[in-house]
């Protein structure tokens, strides 16, 4: 697998996601817009077959106003219906982007983003706040070397409440912190992949 830095990493896993669900979603929202179209030909032909004028125009007049409303409840059963692909496609992403742990390449992925978030901070000391399984490769040795790449001095401090995959380089006067976990990055991009995922699956 390709080492990409933490965003391009991310994209990947969101928009592979996207391109599967792709046709999915078009093919549902097509098989509801087909079935209202049906329905509203049927009624339209039971109109047409009435011969008296005025129950003839209160007919169509009632069957445009049943049309407009299922149109409008096309369009939000359609947008509600995107709304929820995308929050699975991010959800499916997040997943992805956790099974990379398992890989060779995240450990050094982890040291590459870490080494990164330190300099940006720029401290001499750091706290880093990982989830008690990211303990694995967050070992002394690998915190050591990040250090003595960076000039810096990194200690690991695990918290069952931040989120697998990933970590939070904290400078030690607690004024700077730099969210490398999935989730952060995921939060960051959210709206630019939203962007992103609308224009792949719906052309918008």
């Amino acid at each position: 697998m390709p080492l990409y830095d933490q965003v391009e990493l991310l994209c990947q896993a969101i928009l592979s996601q996207g391109r599967e669900e792709a046709d999915k979603i078009r093919s549902r929202a097509r098989e509801q817009a087909e079935a209202m179209v049906a329905a509203e030909v049927a009624r339209s032909r039971e109109v047409n077959e009435r011969t008296e004028e005025q129950v003839r125009a209160q007919s169509e007049f009632a069957a445009r106003s049943r049309e407009d409303r299922a149109a409008l409840l096309s369009k939000r059963e359609i947008a509600e219906a995107k709304e929820a692909l995308l929050a699975e496609i991010f959800v499916q992403g997040l997943e992805r982007l956790r099974a990379f742990r398992q890989t060779p390449e995240y450990q050094d992925w982890l040291r590459r983003g870490l080494a990164r978030a330190v300099q940006e901070l720029q401290g001499d000391s750091f706290r880093i706040v990982a989830h008690p399984e990211e303990a694995r490769w967050l070992t002394p040795e690998f915190l050591g070397a990040v250090g003595r790449e960076t000039g810096s001095r990194l200690e690991l401090a695990t918290d069952a409440d931040t989120p697998p995959g990933g970590c939070i380089a904290i400078r030690a006067d607690g004024q700077m912190r730099y969210d490398l976990t999935f989730q952060g990055i995921i939060y960051r991009q959210r709206e630019r992949l939203r962007t992103e995922l609308a224009r792949l699956l719906w052309g918008e």
